[in-house]
């Protein structure tokens, strides 16, 4: 162990302890209040209706009302409704401020940063255009000075979609209150993941296996610290928004308690351009395509929804075809690519929930990448890159300890890990990037009402990834973040 680890533990028990502190003396200065400020502001109810505690993670209700399409199936979520002011404007913004440190080293030699700073920004907009038709936007703008001193913000519209729910009752179909059967949305949007990243209180800790690559050494927050990697022209991942078309349903099951559910998604490859946005120097992979990708997830749920009471199962999977050659006439045009090669990913989750407090989850996949994938970039002797990910969260948020009431608190701890059985280049090891991540964190809401939200965040994350560095050490990671994540 050496001082840097030594130093940043001390440092994160230090900070933990401060943040219970001034909890300790902030829960007597400020009122419970609980809001999300965009549908607060429209439907005039708390926060804590749709979140446990607090922004960002959903509650049961909440993932009812998302499932929805953001309604309740009441005049109330018409745009134009009478109780909706001209004042209201669906749009929110987040961002958090505060201090990271973070140090990556591999064969003998490291990089340290630290400073205060910024994440960046979101600007979200999500609600209801007319009658069962809603909506979401997400753009996140590009700021060179964003993610504190490690890497600029990128510029794109993250999400932009259309969805027209309730598509049942036009067959005639009528089910019970909450029934939402087929809703189909287009756009570009979320896959319907076993837990969704963008509702995680991680805040710079990926959920890792959402977004592993076989070939791509796994970094995170300090990237470009390895360049021992192989070729591999897939960029496909569960984690990233894609554009496509998705058929989506949501109903009651009374024999369980709880709710069936499931998302049938078609996903178009025209934004394929390589492995984290670009291909190795030196190969050709493909820069789009015309094929149609797949994604299902199907859960079922007993005695609630599975996050704050009762219990959820669900599976999952994804295949696809993914382009590994430029058209020459055009090798910059988009949808042009060709030669697609298969990729398969397929798991199943599960969460369950204690006392109202404690919610267990986590979720197991496997996948595998043809080796014709990896033949088209010249490897010799290419096999299929086989791989298994898998991630375990236990989220506590308790409202009554026996020294004194803690209802504005969230810990969280989450372990990913990634396994490889074969390497799609059989010159690299087995165990080349198999990678184990721990991440530990507190939240404590300061404040809540209608318009505004606020929560002191403290996140930890160490991971380790096998065999990346160019001399073939290990890669070793830290990241320590402490600030105020706010929305309004």
């Amino acid at each position: 162990m050496n001082r840097l680890t030594i130093t940043r533990r001390g440092l994160v028990v230090c900070v933990l302890g401060l943040i219970g502190l001034l909890s300790y003396e902030i829960s007597g200065l400020v009122p419970t209040a609980n809001a999300v400020p965009a549908f607060a502001r429209k439907y005039g109810i708390a926060c804590n209706v749709c979140h446990v505690p607090g922004f960002p993670k959903l509650n049961d209700f909440g993932n009812q009302f998302r499932d929805q399409g953001y309604q309740f199936g009441a005049d109330v979520d018409l745009p134009t409704h009478e109780s909706i002011t001209m004042g209201y404007w669906p749009v929110s913004l987040r961002t958090t401020v505060g201090y990271q440190a973070a140090n990556v080293r591999t064969d003998g030699s490291g990089v340290t940063t630290g400073g205060f700073g910024f994440t960046g920004l979101d600007i979200l907009s999500f609600g209801t255009l007319h009658r069962d038709i809603s909506f979401g936007l997400v753009f996140t703008p590009g700021l060179g000075s964003a993610g504190f001193g490690t890497g600029a913000s990128d510029s794109d519209l993250e999400s932009a979609y259309v969805r027209i729910n309730r598509l049942e009752r036009f067959l005639g179909v009528k089910g019970e209150p909450g029934t939402y059967l087929l809703n189909l949305k287009v756009g570009k949007f979320e896959l319907d993941v076993p837990f969704s990243e963008k509702r995680s209180p991680t805040l710079n800790t990926p959920f890792v296996m959402y977004h592993y690559i076989p070939g791509t050494p796994y970094t995170a927050t300090i990237s470009g610290t390895s360049t021992s990697t192989y070729a591999n022209p897939n960029s496909f991942s569960i984690g990233e928004n894609s554009p496509g078309v998705e058929l989506a349903g949501i109903t009651k099951t009374a024999a369980t308690g709880g709710f069936f559910r499931y998302s049938l998604a078609g996903l178009s490859t025209n934004t394929f351009s390589g492995p984290l946005g670009g291909c190795p120097t030196g190969t050709s992979c493909g820069t789009g395509g015309s094929n149609v990708n797949f994604y299902g997830h199907m859960t079922q749920s007993f005695g609630g929804y599975g996050i704050v009471t009762g219990h959820r199962i669900g599976v999952f999977g994804a295949y696809g075809n993914a382009p590994t050659m430029v058209n020459a006439t055009c090798p910059t045009c988009q949808a042009v690519a060709g030669s697609g090669q298969p990729f398969s990913r397929v798991g199943f989750d599960v969460s369950t929930t204690f006392d109202g407090e404690w919610n267990l989850f986590g979720a197991v996949m496997h996948g595998n990448d043809s080796k014709n994938l990896f033949v088209s970039q010249g490897i010799v002797n290419a096999q299929d890159a086989s791989w298994n990910g898998a991630f375990v969260e236990l989220d506590w948020y308790p409202t009554l300890l026996p020294l004194f009431e803690m209802p504005g608190w969230l810990f969280s701890y989450r372990y990913d890990v990634i396994r490889n059985e074969h390497q799609g280049d059989p010159t690299f090891s087995k165990h080349y990037n198999n990678v184990d991540s721990q991440t530990v964190l507190a939240r404590y809401y300061i404040h809540q009402s209608s318009r505004t939200d606020i929560a002191l965040h403290v996140e930890y994350n160490t991971y380790r990834s096998k065999g990346v560095g160019t001399a073939g050490g290990d890669l070793l990671g830290q990241t320590l973040l402490g600030g105020l994540d706010f929305a309004f």
